[in-house]
């Protein structure tokens, strides 16, 4: 006795097709997977970048040589063989504006993540919405970070403290730009309709990013809190020495 083999896709619903590159043909999977590769790799060297920074201040806080932290307006109390520092108010960066400037970053990323949840779910509309609001604010937070370092008291070479911060604050200003570039990208590509639930790799990897940058101004904003004023009250003194 004999039978008739049944095929398997008589009874099984056929598995969605997996969407195509129009530029190169291959499937998104394969772009996407490429792309997050790509993306980790671009936050392995910027972590990398900043921890830098981070080791740099506070390597001249906790050494504080020739009491040359504090910026100028520190008052001096010299004895014979060093310089010690004091407290003195108004010569530092004030701390609140380092928490708002934060505080916006995240509202910018969380709109980015509400505008890439919604896509994943097939709305549409709330990621044009999402990455619109979260450039808006990114731009918002680029003019407060500008404020901020054009009224600091102090400038580039007012001591070992002005130029760490300052040095911080350009790393900040670099990564908004380029969220200011990459959101402008996701937004144009999500009115486009280049973004989408099938294709949405690119909006993931911009909202991945933002957590990145928000964990880099949150380490600026810990530094320059708790950091101030360095705790090396006796630092070594260089350069005094006198021909015989």
């Amino acid at each position: 006795m004999t039978t008739t083999p049944v095929e398997a896709s008589d009874n099984k619903p056929s598995a969605p097709a997996v969407p195509l590159s129009p530029t190169t043909g291959e499937p998104m999977t394969v772009i996407a997977r490429r792309g997050r590769v790509g993306l980790w790799l671009i936050i392995v060297m910027s972590v990398s970048g900043t921890i830098a920074l981070i080791i740099s201040y506070s390597y001249l806080w906790s050494l504080n040589v020739n009491g040359g932290w504090a910026p100028p307006g520190a008052k001096l109390t010299a004895n014979q063989t060093n310089d010690t520092i004091g407290k003195v108010k108004g010569s530092f960066a004030p701390e609140w504006p380092f928490w708002a400037i934060l505080g916006m970053l995240i509202l910018a990323t969380v709109f980015m993540w509400w505008g890439y949840r919604s896509v994943k779910r097939g709305n549409q509309g709330a990621l044009i919405a999402g990455s619109t609001l979260a450039l808006i604010m990114t731009l918002a937070t680029l003019v407060a970070q500008w404020i901020q370092v054009t009224n600091f008291p102090f400038g580039p070479a007012n001591g070992a403290y002005a130029s760490a911060v300052l040095l911080l604050c350009a790393s900040n200003i670099f990564n908004l730009l380029l969220l200011l570039f990459i959101l402008t990208g996701i937004m144009n590509r999500a009115r486009k309709g280049l973004i989408s639930r099938a294709v949405s790799y690119q909006a993931q990897a911009a909202s991945y990013w933002m957590v990145w940058v928000v964990i880099a101004f949150l380490l600026g904003c810990l530094v320059t809190t708790f950091m101030v004023e360095s705790p090396n009250v006796d630092p070594a003194i260089f350069g005094g020495f006198k021909e015989q």
